[in-house]
């Protein structure tokens, strides 16, 4: 096999590739496939549960198919100088040239790589701008412990005419409707990895406004097509939590406040809040709040931001990261943050728009 790329294109589309890549895998599961034919490279990381394939026009010299160590030859092709790469494979090595610069590598058996189905023809599509804006208000929130698999995926739900996505990590939930979205399916909930949701957003992120991504569903997997790039993930098995009883029915407090603003003090406040156990303290009054943030070893930030507060005065704790995530997602200039007291969730969303909700937990402070 032999080709000639831009180094920043197969940069990108190994980096892709490599992220899905186990790197506790042995051998030839651990490394990226890369097949040739004619002027058309595909490239190919997967972990058995997640495949990420992309597709790059190349300059073409000699068909064939490689397998080298994923983490190895991004790095290696990064190093390199912008201009045309040239790449290299025979027997059990690949060479991987720019100017002066030459790479000789190992690699791994071909006939050791996983067997993969091809990608499957799309049989749905949904609109890409839409799904990936909402995946950027929910993902965040799901888990990333192994030890409970059902909350380390989005789930996918039809809601009226549109589509919901759910995540949570116990400690907080985001919600985003898709209003006028089709549903992948419409009398099935999804569970997707999040994961495979994270390549998806970075996939998509170059398409057109107008562009539209693919979905293809089976019984056990779901794959999504976004332009050169497909993204095929097992869904996870299981009922997904009941939401639906988490979320209060109305708030005695409300406080609203510009967005900037707000996330200016809270990224100010978390400077002293960088451990676990730290939190922002808010404390809600007619005029605002006041923003507090204490640590025993590095001392003490107070900030107040204006704003219209309705309600009691009251003082409630969050854990200042997911604070600061929540209020990032809400669009628009102003949120608005709904509280009961401090120990019950707290609602986050924006000014007459709650197609993206966001429950937060308070933390619990001396």
């Amino acid at each position: 096999m032999k080709f000639k790329s831009e180094r920043d294109l197969l940069v990108e589309a190994l980096t892709g590739a490599s992220r899905v890549v186990s790197t506790r895998s042995p051998g030839a599961t651990s490394g990226i496939l890369l097949t040739l034919t004619g002027n058309h490279l595909t490239i190919t990381g997967t972990d058995l549960d997640i495949t990420v394939r992309t597709s790059v026009d190349v300059i073409g010299y000699e068909d064939g198919s490689t397998v080298v160590p994923a983490r190895l030859i991004t790095d290696a092709v990064r190093s390199l100088s912008s201009g045309a790469v040239t790449l290299a494979a025979k027997d059990d090595t690949v060479e991987i040239s720019l100017d002066r610069a030459k790479f000789s590598l190992r690699t791994f058996s071909f006939v050791d790589y996983p067997k993969l189905p091809p990608i499957p023809a799309a049989t749905t599509t949904l609109a890409a701008l839409e799904l990936v804006q909402g995946l950027a208000q929910v993902v965040k929130a799901s888990s990333n412990d192994d030890a409970r698999p059902l909350l380390t995926g989005v789930l996918f739900t039809p809601e009226g005419s549109g589509l919901r996505l759910v995540a949570t990590d116990s400690y907080r939930l985001a919600i985003r409707d898709l209003v006028g979205v089709v549903s992948v399916v419409s009398n099935r909930d999804l569970l997707v990895p999040a994961k495979a949701l994270a390549e998806l957003q970075r996939a998509a992120s170059n398409l057109a406004l107008d562009a539209e991504i693919g979905v293809a569903l089976s019984d056990a997997e779901i794959c999504f097509i976004a332009g050169n790039t497909a993204i095929s993930s097992r869904l996870i098995d299981g009922n997904y939590p009941d939401y639906r009883q988490l979320i209060p029915a109305s708030y005695p407090n409300q406080l609203r406040v510009a967005k900037d603003t707000l996330l200016v003090s809270l990224k100010r406040a978390k400077l002293l809040a960088n451990d676990q156990t730290s939190s922002v303290r808010l404390t809600l009054r007619s005029t605002g709040v006041d923003i507090t943030t204490q640590s025993h070893d590095k001392g003490e930030v107070t900030d107040s931001v204006d704003g219209d507060y309705s309600g009691e005065e009251l003082t409630i704790a969050f854990n200042p990261t997911f604070f600061i995530e929540g209020v990032e997602a809400v669009s628009g200039d102003e949120i608005v943050l709904e509280t009961s007291d401090s120990t019950r969730p707290a609602m986050i969303h924006g000014v007459d728009d709650e197609h993206y909700r966001y429950l937060l937990m308070p933390v619990r402070v001396q």
